[in-house]
């Protein structure tokens, strides 16, 4: 029995720790996790939208070269269904790793229904686009 408790302590311990912790997932199930050379590949088509989910500032300080802007306060079914159709591919991406908005959304977006193998979870975001050399938009 005191084994059963021990282990389901150690089992709560370290989920709690998850959510201190913080930052990006490594990857979200069902969404196609991107780094920074493969998300500039995909910028270049057009049939990949890129959202960017930061704050209007921190978007307006630069941001993926054609990125729509969706701040995650007000991400709904509704609001990213007005920017990207549902049969579309989309990139969702935040500042990076020591964010969690990124994966948030892309989950969100699965459930929303928005197609396996057309949500793409940029998790090292918009900071290791910078970190890579490439250009940004204002």
């Amino acid at each position: 029995m005191r084994k059963i408790q021990l282990i389901s302590m150690v089992v709560l311990l370290v989920g709690f720790a998850q959510v201190w912790a913080g930052g990006a997932p490594g990857k979200v199930i069902g969404a196609t996790t991107t780094n920074s050379w493969l998300a500039y590949s995909l910028a270049s088509q057009d049939s990949f939208t890129f959202v960017d989910l930061r704050s209007l500032e921190e978007y307006n300080e630069g941001h993926v070269p054609g990125a729509k802007h969706l701040d995650y306060n007000d991400l709904t079914e509704q609001s990213l269904a007005a920017i990207v159709d549902k049969k579309s591919r989309v990139v969702l991406y935040c500042s990076g790793v020591n964010s969690e908005l990124a994966g948030w959304a892309s989950q969100k977006a699965l459930d929303w229904g928005w197609q396996n193998g057309y949500v793409f979870y940029y998790r090292t975001g918009i900071n290791e686009w910078v970190q890579s050399g490439l250009s940004v938009e204002k």
